[in-house]
């Protein structure tokens, strides 16, 4: 094609990052739809490099500096009508930051596997969110590649 040539968009492309620290994940309680617990991420500015990207959105929403390891999953849908999403969610190791939340969202909280098994102290909403199979598989990643996060 001519590098003039027009494209169509034919999705959004977002990145999220499995936090992990002391056998625990970090999830982030959204102020807007959905309202769900999930691990820091969100959208891709236009021609970003979804590493960057993730390391961009991980700072803004939690003031940690990462260093962006290893994919864990993709997921294609639509969290909203006629919205296609494409997510990649990776693996990330703290380097450096303190915690603090961005106006995006209310509330974090750093959960184990099993408190998640649980749904305590937070649920995670199956409908619109991150699943307890993307945790567990998450976790397994960690252990397959010895990471001592």
């Amino acid at each position: 094609m001519a590098a003039d040539s027009i494209y169509t968009l034919t999705h959004t492309v977002a990145v999220s990052g499995y936090v992990y620290r002391n056998s625990k994940f970090l999830l982030l309680k959204r102020n807007k739809a959905p309202l769900v617990w999930a691990p820091p991420g969100g959208k891709l500015k236009l021609h970003e490099n979804p590493r960057e990207g993730l390391q961009r959105e991980i700072w803004e929403e939690t003031g940690f500096r990462v260093e962006v390891l290893e994919p864990v999953d993709t997921w294609f849908g639509e969290l909203q009508p006629h919205s296609p999403i494409l997510s990649i969610d990776f693996l990330v190791k703290i380097r450096s930051g303190k915690l603090r939340l961005s106006p995006e969202h209310n509330q974090a909280v750093w959960v184990s596997l099993k408190e998640l098994e649980k749904g305590f102290p937070v649920p995670l909403n199956c409908d619109t969110g991150f699943k307890l199979k993307d945790f567990k598989k998450a976790e397994r990643l960690i252990r397959l590649l010895h990471l001592n996060l």
